[in-house]
């Protein structure tokens, strides 16, 4: 079943001309379709997209525009995996996966530590501030291997946070899992678990 375009137009519609996303996140997202479908399905991907060429890393590119990308690669990626969701998931992981190869997050986590989950996520809002120019986020303790991350004004699907914080937790602990609730369409909360 293809992405919801209905869910699409709501989060493009509380987009603002200055919400951005780093051109990395893009060329992930490319990278995985690539990866996965290969050059037909990338070539449709951008065809629909009536995009030409690919963003540049660390230059910020409209929101709304990685939203279309999201949806697009979604519904290229589906036959890959078991379900919608959880291609969006797939996207979402692959944009972890870039940004811990990339400069800023390699320097980032050499600052806030690898390995305690805890001590990373509690840097969220810092993290998320070199990926986007928008919403903020913050950061629950929950006790031994249990926390809560509190999204606000972040107009990304559900899936999309929890397969990028699924991702980091196997980067970080080799395990754990993110659980995403939402609470209106630009908020979401994410318990993050691990072993």
């Amino acid at each position: 079943m293809p992405s919801d375009k209905n869910d699409l137009a709501q989060r493009i519609a509380i987009c603002k001309p200055e919400d951005t996303v780093r051109g990395f996140i893009f060329k992930a997202v490319y990278g995985l379709v690539e990866q996965r479908v290969g050059s037909a399905g990338t070539d449709r991907m951008l065809q629909q997209l009536r995009i030409n060429k690919m963003p540049v890393d660390f230059f910020s590119y409209p929101a709304a525009d990685f939203l279309r990308m999201l949806y697009t690669a979604a519904d290229v990626l589906e036959p890959q995996f078991p379900t919608i969701e959880d291609a969006i998931r797939a996207c979402g992981a692959s944009t972890v996966t870039g940004f811990f190869k990339s400069y800023v997050g390699n320097t980032l986590m050499k600052l806030v530590g690898v390995g305690d989950p805890k001590r990373v996520f509690s840097s969220v809002d810092t993290i998320y501030s070199t990926l986007v120019s928008y919403g903020k986020r913050s950061f629950e303790d929950l006790g031994e291997s249990r926390l809560r991350l509190h999204y606000r004004g972040d107009m990304q699907p559900i899936y999309f946070h929890e397969g990028a914080l699924t991702e980091a937790l196997h980067v970080l602990r080799g395990n754990g899992k993110a659980t995403g609730t939402a609470v209106t369409l630009d908020y979401g909360q994410y318990l993050l678990e691990w072993n």
